[in-house]
């Protein structure tokens, strides 16, 4: 199967590693309501983010089977938060339609959903004929086809599936990537009056192996960040050519969308302008069920009525952002995409600049209790030492990591060994990982508020501690070739969440992408270490590692004037 692939779309896949009547007066009174109560929702108090947006699934449409698939088992090693790609065997023999997609993600030996806080699922993303067509963050939404329509499936089709999944926790796990298909084959009656849709891929960052932005706190508009349009230089590489817009190619109908939030994330707008105005078509809002709010992956994001329909034209331009919640933390490694339902050909639906599309939102799916976090996380944990009151340690240039600790300062160890250690105001204390990070064991420095002592999860510790510094993912990752990328590329595109630093090919050698990322990889970028920042005034600091959340840290920066000659 791989042979078969040339190379140009090959390195194509891994880049990708992405009749409505006019409404009554009624109606247009009720969707103006909805919008202006939309606007004004508060995400900053206890629960205001559960909205109670009502779920609506559809159901098995009639003459459809129940296909359900999984790929694996795949062996996720402590610390792996890597991108591999892999070709995709297990799908329909024969022709037909999909009209719905369910993905999960089960445990390889109890066939259960493994707890976010143990397993988690970045994302995975099935492209068809280089194509994204399905995908699956952590909240799982499913891909709904509205009645009438369906994403056309033949079995000479190319799928692959570009999967990221990350082991929160010090133990390997073995999980299968799932996924139902709702599939009407060529031979049932009712596959004679679909209509084709395909996917149309909406991303804050297009077309990139690693698409995510920073979304730090306090900024943004009253603590609501919104990406690109508050971010200073959001596009440097193409700062005519933004990556969050698609410029129709065709007169045609969208029929679906919903959209894909990071914790922290409250909506994802898709917006369309033409002759230099634009309008709001649907924003796909995150319900979360967590109850501090927008802190966790216990959400679920709205997707648009059945009935929705929009009339776009050729040369509109379709463009999607993503707002998150910048009150409570910094958010990092975050994303804004907006799967898109669109025909091949007009089909109706509303001018959105004469009759505002209906913004009447579903979830497709109620809460998952695989995305709760435990209640540990609101309780302090006796094991965290806490650095305010602890004794100073003797000053220090260097703090390895090692074995998930923090060394000197980690906040499970007793006396000494746990005694944060000490650094002159102005100067730097270095962080070195030493924990196996050419076998993807990715480690952060991130600054939680102290005493930073509650237990892990997904909504804690949370990046809002003192200096509000992050260290990026230290270890190392593959670059790939995107030349043959629309909008132009490179032949050492990172295709990986490591720092960004270029490093000699060796240290990807070992570890890390076993599919089709290590056939086609061109390079290697990542490094081990990292520098505390020269303008961190006079205190105690207390971090955390953002891919394993249970480990702790801590150090002081102590004032020049008191260190005596």
């Amino acid at each position: 199967m791989l042979s078969s692939l040339p190379a140009k779309p090959l390195a194509f896949v891994v880049a990708l590693c992405a009749i409505v009547a006019l409404p009554t007066a009624a109606q247009a009174s009720r969707i103006g309501a909805e919008q202006k109560a939309d606007a004004h929702t508060s995400a900053f108090k206890r629960s205001a983010t559960n909205m109670k947006i009502p779920v609506r699934d559809p159901g098995v449409p009639a003459g459809a089977q129940v296909l359900k698939y999984k790929f694996g088992p795949m062996k996720i090693k402590p610390g792996q938060n890597i991108i591999d790609i892999d070709v995709q065997k297990e799908r329909p023999a024969v022709n037909g339609w999909i009209v719905g997609f369910r993905p999960g993600l089960i445990d390889a030996k109890t066939g259960k959903n493994p707890p976010v806080t143990e397993v988690h699922l970045h994302h995975a993303v099935w492209l068809v004929d280089l194509q994204p067509t399905f995908a699956a963050g952590e909240e799982k939404t499913n891909f709904n086809a509205p009645a009438g329509y369906g994403w056309r499936y033949t079995t000479k089709q190319v799928w692959i599936v570009n999967h990221m999944i990350h082991d929160l926790v010090a133990q390997d796990h073995e999980v299968y990537l799932t996924y139902t298909m709702y599939f009407i084959p060529d031979t049932a009656p009712e596959a004679a009056g679909i209509h084709e849709i395909k996917t149309q891929w909406m991303d804050v960052e297009g077309v990139k192996p690693y698409p995510v932005f920073n979304a730090i706190k306090g900024s943004g508009t009253k603590n609501r960040f919104t990406f690109p349009d508050d971010a200073k230089n959001p596009y440097p590489d193409r700062p005519n050519n933004p990556r969050n817009v698609w410029v129709a190619d065709r007169d045609a109908t969208l029929v679906s969308a919903f959209g894909h939030l990071h914790p922290g994330g409250l909506w994802t707008d898709l917006d369309l302008t033409r002759n230099g105005k634009t309008v709001r078509l649907f924003r796909s809002r995150a319900n979360y069920y967590e109850p501090s709010g927008a802190t966790s992956w216990d959400v679920a994001m709205s997707a648009t009525d059945p009935n929705w329909r929009v009339a776009i034209k050729k040369g509109d331009i379709l463009s999607t952002n993503a707002t998150y919640d910048t009150s409570k933390a910094s958010w990092y490694e975050v994303m804004g995409i907006m799967p898109v339902g669109i025909t091949n050909g007009p089909e109706g639906g509303v001018d959105p600049f004469v009759t505002t599309p209906d913004q009447t939102d579903f979830l497709t799916h109620g809460r998952l209790p695989e995305n709760k976090d435990p209640a540990s996380v609101r309780k302090r944990n006796p094991a965290y030492n806490d650095a305010r009151t602890m004794r100073a340690g003797p000053f220090k240039t260097k703090v390895v990591i090692k074995n998930f600790t923090y060394q000197p300062g980690d906040l499970t160890y007793p006396g000494k060994r746990g005694a944060p250690p000490q650094v002159i105001q102005g100067q730097q204390l270095t962080f070195v990982n030493e924990d196996k990070p050419t076998t993807v064991r990715f480690h952060t420095i991130t600054a939680c508020k102290a005493p930073c002592d509650k237990g892990s999860g997904i909504g804690f510790p949370l990046a809002d501690g003192r200096g509000l510094f992050d260290s990026g993912e230290l270890g190392f990752g593959p670059t790939i070739n995107t030349q043959s990328l629309s909008g132009g590329g490179d032949l050492s595109t990172p295709s990986t969440a490591a720092v960004d630093i270029p490093a000699d090919k060796s240290k990807c050698a070992d570890g890390g992408p076993t599919g089709l990322t290590r056939v086609i990889q061109t390079g290697c970028v990542g490094t081990t270490e990292w520098k505390t920042p020269k303008t961190l005034g006079p205190g105690t600091y207390t971090y955390f590692c953002r891919v394993h959340p249970f480990m702790r840290g801590a150090f002081k920066v102590v004032p020049k004037k008191k260190i005596k000659a």
